[in-house]
């Protein structure tokens, strides 16, 4: 039998680090706070840590613009701190995976720094300027042009003007990047995640994007044709190094193209926006995605449903905000059906969105700008406010609430975003002693997943959807398992293939609403 590599086996945990734990007392999370709270990751069981950006960083956009690409901002500590983190997750079998920035760096690097209203700058061609600007628009709103104070040029940022684009058709750009991939690997890491990757401005500026309903249409700027050229060369750089997890951000939820950054050539996963993304709990698209992802990627897909760029789960799939019944069914899928499952810091405690009350209250770039943007069109406060609450991604981003103290646990400082008011009903250490819990939910899915290669290794005999139930199973070898996930109301039990052996839920006539059946057999 083939053998996987590891991240086959392994459910991975994203940590948003300013968000997870204080350790310095500062109100910012930092790897002080995140080694302190390791073994509460470690007894979840996951084996894999996806970290958020912490470089240097002016955190115009929660550090995806990078100042520094081989540091530690000292908001989160130091290189020999970060490296006592990455040596204590290896300790509890973790792998480390880091966020890497490669599209845009800060307006604060060097290298744009020198090349800033400086014409003759060596580091000039490392990023796009032009005097005569096409119609290209922000992912931010706006503009993706930004004049320079003493020249007549423009410089090009597809998100914040403080963000600004590589230019990737300057073979020096790549060069760069590959020796940042080789540093942060002599540091210990065991993967990376790309950020915006098919972003890449690999073929320069092109034609003018067409308007759609007066919304511009992202035709020229994403998805260039070099895009996956690039990709690939950064790839096989990393995997002629050793066995490191590739793992792509695409920004798209079309699968057709997600899927073409997905091979031996270029990334071991992508995010499956397709499948996580979705606003409201829809089990017949939920279905049809995962149907479609089966049949139609060329590896396994990521399954996740919450992020640090998206509302929480639980908040836009739960009948209330409380509904954690059906969040550990659906947890449940991600833990049983094929692929590659990710979740998000406070995700196993049932963390909720937090709902920012005033425009002091929201943290993001994103919903800043759009706040602006609804003034700018003569909108009203409240009206820009509620745009704004709408556009923010700082919902998802509240400190995680370990306990009922001051600031849920978080820090003994002043939290840099305000903590959710649930945190003294939702936090982790009320839910350790409660068995009927979520977090005890996840615990005893992650731990049967851990145990049962037929999860990890095993293919489908069959993926069913009857009515609101999701019925199928995996096989590996002579052992099958067998899951049926009722999102419905109570309904009789399909019969099973045999008795087996139950190794979630009971067995009983009626299967409940948002019950899991899970059970393991022989051939």
């Amino acid at each position: 039998m083939k053998q996987l590599p590891w991240w086959r086996s392994s459910v991975f945990y994203q940590v948003y680090l300013p968000s997870f734990a204080d350790g310095n007392e500062d109100g910012t999370g930092d790897f002080a706070g995140l080694i302190e709270r390791l073994d509460h990751i470690a007894s979840l069981g996951v084996k894999g840590i996806w970290v958020t950006p912490f470089y240097p960083s002016p955190l115009v956009d929660n550090g995806y613009d990078i100042s520094n690409y081989c540091d530690v901002d000292p908001r989160f500590g130091d290189l020999d701190l970060f490296r006592k983190f990455v040596d204590a997750c290896h300790e509890r079998g973790i792998k480390v995976i880091i966020d890497l920035v490669v599209n845009h760096v800060s307006k604060q690097h060097p290298w744009f720094q020198d090349a800033l209203n400086n014409v003759d700058s060596p580091y000039r061609d490392y990023f796009i300027f032009s005097k005569n600007p096409n119609n290209w628009q922000s992912f931010f709103s706006g503009s993706a042009w930004e004049k320079e104070e003493h020249t007549d040029y423009f410089y090009y940022h597809k998100f914040s003007s403080e963000q600004i684009d590589l230019n990737w058709a300057n073979p020096q750009v790549e060069k760069e990047i590959l020796s940042v991939i080789d540093f942060w690997i002599d540091y210990g890491v065991d993967g990376f995640r790309f950020d915006v990757i098919n972003f890449l401005t690999t073929d320069g500026i092109g034609l003018d994007n067409p308007f759609k309903e007066d919304q511009q249409e992202h035709k020229h700027d994403i998805n260039q044709p070099g895009v996956l050229d690039a990709v690939s060369r950064i790839a096989q750089h990393i995997r002629a190094k050793g066995d490191y997890f590739l793992v792509g951000e695409v920004g798209s939820e079309d699968l057709s193209l997600l899927t073409q950054y997905q091979s031996a050539q270029h990334l071991d996963v992508v995010f499956n926006f397709n499948l996580g993304s979705q606003e409201k709990f829809d089990l017949e698209k939920i279905y049809s995605e995962m149907k479609k992802m089966n049949s139609d990627m060329s590896g396994v897909p990521t399954l996740f449903f919450s992020s640090h760029d998206m509302p929480r789960m639980i908040s836009r799939f739960g009948e209330s905000q409380r509904d954690i019944k059906r969040a550990a069914a659906v947890c449940a899928l991600q833990f049983t059906a094929l692929g590659v499952p990710f979740i998000y810091n406070g995700e196993e405690i049932g963390m909720t969105d937090f709902i920012p009350e005033s425009l002091q209250e929201i943290s993001d770039i994103q919903g800043k700008n759009a706040y602006k943007t609804a003034k700018d069109k003569a909108h009203s406060d409240e009206q820009a406010l509620l745009t704004a609450i709408k556009e923010t991604r700082d919902n998802s981003r509240s400190p995680m609430q370990w306990n009922s103290s001051q600031n849920a646990g978080f820090s003994s400082a002043l939290p840099w975003m305000k903590i959710n008011k649930n945190y003294r009903d939702v936090n982790v250490e009320k839910q350790l002693s409660d068995s009927s819990s979520i977090l005890a939910a996840y615990k005893k899915l992650i731990l049967i997943r851990n145990s049962e290669p037929v999860l990890w290794q095993g293919e489908y005999e069959f993926f069913e959807k009857n009515g609101e139930i999701i019925h199928f199973q995996r096989s590996l070898n002579n052992q099958y398992i067998e899951v049926l996930i009722n999102f419905g109301e109570a309904a009789v039990n399909p019969t099973f293939a045999d008795s087996g052996h139950t190794l979630f839920g009971t067995d009983q006539q009626y299967i409940e609403k948002n019950e899991i059946l899970i059970k393991k057999g022989s051939k």
